[in-house]
């Protein structure tokens, strides 16, 4: 169920006679430029929330997800001042192991619950003129955020052009570009269609070729047909 068919079934629409707004999931691999077309939808007038940064904000702002974690992988995990430390945790979670992928598991657990919470919450809040809020994630489909959408953009890139990005961007080597790619869920558009053929999947290809005003623009006449 949509957030929209969760707030109509429940009568709650935020303490006004309009619609809720539909929302549209933006997501796409490491490098493909998710964020920058995040960027580029606030920019249109579209509110934004970033899950990502909402669910790495849980382990200072939720004292509830601080014990759970703090009892799932140790102490280790914050330091003296109550910061997570957040390069143990995703030692411990990316271990490649069968107790690492349990471990993450049992993270996603803890976390997940409290973004979808700050998210209801940030969606009753929201005025939206285009009449859509953008939730971006970089694992919608892994977290389940997509049961939220009503439609999903997926920011594309070719591999080489992605590399690039992240080895420019993070200082890292092509070898540590291609090991975070590997653990994150490949996003085929057409294999999406496939797999959710009754939600609408739009393919944003942020190679560089194109103007992102376009990109952004034939987004927008696609949403409005729906």
């Amino acid at each position: 169920m949509t957030l929209r068919q969760h707030f109509t079934a429940t009568g709650d629409q935020s303490g006004t006679s309009s619609p809720m707004p539909r929302i549209l999931g933006l997501t796409g691999g490491i490098g493909a430029g998710k964020s920058f077309v995040g960027h580029l939808l606030v920019q249109a007038g579209f509110p934004l929330f970033d899950s990502d940064a909402v669910a790495r904000s849980a382990y200072t702002e939720s004292e509830t997800v601080r014990e759970q974690v703090t009892a799932l992988l140790g102490s280790e995990c914050y330091d003296a001042e109550g910061l997570p430390r957040y390069s143990e945790i995703a030692r411990r979670v990316f271990a490649t192991s069968t107790a690492g992928d349990a471990l993450l598991h049992q993270l996603e657990q803890i976390i997940h619950p409290y973004v979808s919470e700050r998210l209801v919450s940030w969606a009753r809040e929201q005025q939206a003129p285009e009449g859509w809020l953008v939730l971006e994630s970089a694992i919608l489909w892994q977290s389940g955020f997509d049961q939220y959408c009503d439609a999903v953009a997926v920011v594309t890139a070719p591999e080489a052009v992605r590399i690039a990005r992240v080895q420019q961007r993070d200082r890292a080597t092509r070898e540590q570009v291609k090991a975070r790619m590997s653990r994150q869920q490949a996003l085929d558009p057409t294999a999406l269609r496939q797999a959710y053929p009754d939600k609408p999947i739009y393919t944003i290809c942020n190679d560089g070729t194109q103007e992102p005003q376009l990109l952004i623009a034939e987004l927008l006449r696609q949403l409005k047909q729906l």
